[in-house]
């Protein structure tokens, strides 16, 4: 007994032990490529020339250089066959199917003992198909109506017709009752017998209706014709052959063969140097299909904008000031500022005494042009996240390149999470951030800010993540020449 009782007693511990074990699924897969998709021309879908340029490719676990990943005989990300999602803050805008792609070498690569090039991926850009309109909406001819009793207002489902005796006081002894007479009660109705004297009980069945024999809505029984008849047989022992009436020719849907791409959907001409007027969007690859999630914010208000631009703009200045005072760069308003010649004749006597002189006047903000400002909600309740551009002019050479990121805290503040500021004479050492957009590189749901980092002559790529007050490097590809 107490060896029966303590087996019991461990029974009755392991049992919630056993019913908190639960089944763990294992982590998904996910292989995704990030790409950026440039192309010179005013219209995306109809561009002058066009390429794909691969950036990163999650694979196993952890980022890779999708330009350099299993480069032999092309890279895994621009294979052709790869289709690519081009995308505006995560929104799909259309599809990208890649043909071929190429390693192209600039010029000044080509010099190079050991040139680097770059990888490319080339194809066909198809828009999504536009969204069918539902039809419009049309008032109806009849109005509802709500019968009510004459007591109240109050809606109930109508009983018996004014008028109509009460039969529920005393039960029915014969087999026609009065609610027979009720014009809304569904019944039955039968031939009248004298129409077909052969049919069955015609005399003795009672009938409320007859029915025509010409009724255009009396379902009847037709007899083939024997031609049919001997052709449907032919056609189903195939000892014939019954031609058509008309020629597969004369079809409008019938699919024709061409050689070559079919006309209108011809890949643009290859994009193989680096224009001035250059246009960029983000294109994303997945194994999966997977419902976009949206990474662009909307300002809360008219004037929300106008007042975050204000407050950045302050911080945009001060940053520049400080770079021009660091550089010993002169900005264009102050180049021809010269001292005013003395208006004091040469033979007048001067005087000792001193007169207070004003204060010079605080030198003029920094100039900013070409400014852009693009909202962004990066994750799931995440600060509003802003990137701010802009162009400050110098008086010789320039101009000043600024790129801000900024997180509006729950106070209402505006904190600097990044600041990049370079010009035109130190790109090698500090190159211009260039927002590209805001990708989800590795299916977190939680989103990284796309630049292009452009020096004198060479590029890359980077991904930088907002997890901190500061943005942190989160990737960056090899040289692009």
């Amino acid at each position: 007994m107490p060896r029966a009782a303590s087996i019991a007693a461990l029974l009755c511990l392991a049992a919630p032990l056993l019913a908190q074990t639960h089944k763990v699924a294992p982590p998904e897969k996910v292989t995704r490529a990030i790409a950026v998709y440039e192309w010179t021309g005013d219209d995306l879908k109809h561009p002058t020339a066009a390429r794909l340029v691969p950036v990163t490719l999650f694979i196993n676990g952890h980022l890779e250089d999708a330009g350099v990943y299993l480069a032999q005989p092309m890279p895994f990300a621009i294979q052709t066959g790869d289709v690519y999602s081009i995308e505006d803050a995560g929104q799909p805008e259309g599809t990208l199917d890649i043909d071929y792609a190429r390693k192209i070498f600039t010029r000044h690569a080509g010099g190079d003992d050991n040139p680097i090039g770059a990888w490319y991926g080339y194809g066909v850009y198809a828009p999504l198909a536009p969204v069918p309109k539902a039809p419009p909406l049309k008032p109806s001819t009849q109005l509802s109506v709500i019968v009510g009793s004459n007591d109240d207002d109050r809606p109930h489902f109508a009983g018996k017709q004014p008028g109509q005796p009460d039969t529920a006081a005393a039960p029915s002894t014969s087999s026609t009752s009065t609610t027979s007479d009720d014009p809304d009660r569904p019944h039955m109705t039968r031939r009248d017998g004298s129409s077909d004297p052969n049919a069955p009980n015609a005399t003795t069945t009672a009938s409320t209706g007859t029915v025509p024999d010409d009724d255009p809505d009396r379902p009847t029984l037709r007899h083939r014709d024997p031609k049919e008849v001997e052709k449907k047989n032919k056609k189903e022992s195939g000892s014939g052959v019954t031609p058509m009436d008309t020629s597969l020719n004369d079809d409008p849907n019938r699919p024709l063969l061409h050689r070559g791409k079919p006309i209108g959907v011809n890949a643009p001409p290859e994009l193989t140097t680096l224009p001035l007027a250059l246009h960029q969007i983000a294109a994303v690859s997945d194994a999966a299909n997977r419902d976009p999630h949206l990474f662009a914010r909307e300002w809360d208000s008219p004037t929300d904008r106008a007042d975050t631009l204000a407050q950045i703009e302050t911080l945009a200045q001060t940053r520049v000031a400080q770079y021009l005072i660091t550089w010993r760069l002169t900005p264009p308003q102050l180049a021809g500022a010269n001292t005013p010649a003395s208006d004091t004749p040469a033979h007048t006597k001067v005087s000792h005494v001193r007169l207070p002189q004003a204060p010079p006047p605080p030198p003029a903000p920094p100039q900013l042009l070409l400014e852009q400002l693009t909202p962004f909600t990066l994750s799931y309740g995440g600060l509003p996240t802003f990137v701010y551009q802009a162009q400050s002019p110098l008086a010789t050479g320039g101009p000043v390149y600024i790129t801000l990121i900024a997180q509006r805290l729950p106070s209402g503040e505006l904190q600097i999470a990044l600041s990049n500021l370079t010009d035109a004479a130190h790109l090698d050492r500090t190159p211009w951030l260039r927002l590209v957009d805001a990708v989800d590189p590795d299916w977190s749901h939680r989103a990284s800010l796309l630049f292009e980092l452009r020096a004198q002559t060479s590029r890359q790529f980077a991904l930088y993540r907002l997890t901190s007050a500061t943005a942190q490097q989160q990737f960056v590809t090899g040289i692009i020449e």
